[in-house]
């Protein structure tokens, strides 16, 4: 047995996810069909939270996981069981949060332009809100009064990496100081210091902490060090705006890179980087040094960390099967292995120069890729999945696994030439359960309408008359 990483393995020339054959699962629940493993995600969880944990002594941890990275509500309900937290982004994350099973006080409701209704739920089931705005905290106030009760918020701030001039892994030729600046999200900080006094006074408001942001720029220390230290130094000013208060939880967001590092929507990969743990050790010691900075004590404060690709990116892969085979002997010589998927599933680009993703033939692991041949999806567009790449003597009913593809790939599905998403299969040993079906035609236009005017429909005759 070859085993290529902690849910995945080559035994006899086949690929397993944990205890089941992935061609076997092609077979019984369909393809293209994404398979999520259940296992490495618990472990993933508690690499993260003993990583952090072992780092800070000085008060709690919590994870509070993306749901965005990958919100099939079976998957939320495994981090759920681990005792999770979870960050929320609009009315869909938080009701798909609650169905999944999260304490309610352990939800961060974000994002912004929050209206009153999201923030009236927020409060009704005790979740916290992430303000992003002054008005944020006045509809916070509005809502709490109308409910009787105190909503406990968060401020999401901006903070300037002044002195950093790295370029982002997303966007190479953009700084990161600048990226943080211009994107959306957070109080400017010209209107996040009045803010601090006014929550002070309202008398249905709890400002519980501050919430930041950065994602996936970098994997460099010094970016994740100086993003702390300046995140730091901001919360210090608003502390002294509001007399001295002191945030009872600090959340340092996410954007860790995945285990194996190979997200598509990364620009700039392949420099090493930190351990998991070096990123825990280097983070909670630079908060502790900017808070002797600030003259705060940071004993008792509860941190918590957002990971998304980093703890999902390598529990899934995405199994598909190859439909038919074309070759080309004239003009300019090719095969294509056409294949049953789609750039549209998974969320990359249908012209690529290198492979989007790491790929196993899951019936044929051990057989050489002595063949040259594209790999494309089956829309109309030109769906140049793998283009040029080598591949065992290949014949229809074959099945290839793309690695990597448990984070922001099944979410980011659509339905170009009217195709039904795949469903997704969850291992747990040699048990395979369906958590989410495949999407059918009919639902794919379950929500057109069309007018009683255009119900029928004239005749070709009458049309050329």
């Amino acid at each position: 047995m070859k085993q290529i990483n902690e849910s995945l393995s080559i035994r006899n020339g086949r690929l397993f996810v944990e205890g089941c054959d992935a061609a076997r699962l092609a077979d019984e629940f369909g393809t293209p069909l994404f398979v999520v493993s259940e296992s490495h995600l618990r472990e993933n969880l508690r690499r993260y939270k003993l990583a952090f944990e072992a780092c800070w002594p000085e008060g709690r941890v919590r994870i509070m996981p993306a749901i965005k990275a990958n919100p099939i509500l079976a998957v939320r309900r495994v981090l759920s069981d681990e005792g999770c937290g979870c960050d929320v982004f609009g009315a869909g994350e938080l009701e798909g949060a609650l169905r999944g099973g999260v304490d309610p006080k352990a939800i961060s409701v974000n994002g912004s332009i929050k209206d009153s209704s999201i923030i009236r739920r927020a409060i009704e089931v005790d979740a916290r809100v992430v303000l992003d705005s002054p008005r944020e905290l006045e509809l916070c106030e509005q809502e709490g009064a109308r409910q009787g009760k105190v909503a406990r918020v968060m401020f999401r701030i901006k903070p300037f990496m002044s002195e950093l001039e790295t370029t982002s892994d997303f966007a190479p030729d953009a700084q990161i100081r600048e990226m943080t600046q211009m994107i959306k999200y957070g109080i400017p900080t010209s209107e996040l210091l009045p803010m601090g006094p006014r929550a002070l006074k309202l008398a249905h408001i709890d400002p519980v902490g501050i919430h930041v942001h950065m994602g996936r720029h970098s994997k460099k220390m010094e970016v994740w060090q100086s993003w702390v230290r300046h995140c730091t130094l901001l919360m210090g000013r608003l502390s002294r705006s509001m007399g001295g208060w002191l945030p009872r939880e600090v959340d340092f967001g996410g954007g860790f890179p995945s285990f194996p590092d190979k997200d598509t929507d990364v620009a700039v990969q392949g420099y090493a980087g930190p351990s998991l743990e070096d990123y825990a050790s280097g983070i909670t010691g630079a908060f502790r040094d900017a808070m002797r900075e600030v003259d705060m004590d940071p004993t008792g404060i509860t941190i918590e960390v957002e990971p998304g690709r980093g703890l999902h990116c390598d529990t899934g892969i995405h199994l598909t099967c190859v439909r038919n085979i074309k070759q080309e002997v004239e003009n300019r010589p090719r095969k294509w292995l056409e294949l049953d998927t789609s750039e549209v599933f998974l969320g990359v680009p249908g012209l690529n120069e290198s492979p989007p993703f790491d790929y196993i033939f899951a019936n044929k692991a051990n057989h050489p890729a002595d063949t040259l041949a594209d790999m494309v999806g089956q829309t109309c567009n030109a769906e140049l999945l793998f283009n040029q790449v080598r591949t065992p003597a290949a014949e229809e009913g074959d099945v290839v696994a793309l690695l990597n593809t448990g984070s922001y790939v099944e979410p980011m599905a659509a339905n170009f030439n009217a195709l039904p998403r795949p469903g997704t299969v969850l291992v747990c040993g040699d048990q395979a359960e369906v958590v989410k079906r495949h999407e059918t035609v009919e639902e794919v236009f379950a929500r057109d309408v069309i007018p009683a005017r255009l119900s029928t429909l004239r005749s070709s005759e009458a049309l050329e008359a």
